[in-house]
């Protein structure tokens, strides 16, 4: 059986000095873990580097590597928006077992079906919602039993009129 990799991202915001508000994403694996004076276990990701670090980030944000990379070698996380080389656009997600590409129309496809297609990632929904005009992904956490229906979606993506 080849090993393969299995990480995680998950974006951390932090106010800097200036007030400013900041993010990041953080690489690692996941892990709820409640800490002294949380309400509950929080989604925290760590990392690796002279010893294990845990940073608390926002849970709606944690997508899982899905093992593949784009054209330019970047890798390819859930919710991520990806352009396939025949001009089509959709956003990374997790259906049925696999790893799959939600298209504008309500279908979806397995990423292993297209992983040899020239694949580009453009962004991703959280820092670029700008791009989820002509694209619409399920809710994270939505039922698998459930069939794409555009009521279904996060209208919160879309710029207001």
């Amino acid at each position: 059986m080849a090993e393969r990799e299995i990480k995680y991202r998950g974006l951390k915001t932090f106010q800097i000095f200036s007030g400013e508000m900041k993010s990041v994403w953080i690489y690692g694996f996941y892990l709820k873990r409640g800490t002294y004076g949380d309400p509950g276990p929080q989604a925290h990701i760590f990392v690796y580097e002279n010893g294990y670090e845990g940073y608390r980030v926002d849970a709606k944000t944690i997508g899982q590597f899905t093992g593949l990379s784009d054209s330019t070698d970047k890798e390819i996380y859930e919710d991520d928006i990806i352009s396939l080389g025949d001009g089509r656009v959709g956003v990374i997600g997790f259906h049925g077992g696999c790893f799959v590409i939600n298209f504008c129309s309500g279908t979806r496809q397995a990423l292993y079906d297209v992983q040899n297609w020239n694949m580009t990632i453009l962004g991703n929904r959280f820092e670029n919602p700008e791009l989820l005009i002509n694209v619409v992904a399920p809710k994270k956490n939505e039922s698998d039993v459930q069939e794409l229906e555009v009521q279904k979606f996060e209208t919160e993506f879309f710029p207001p009129e």
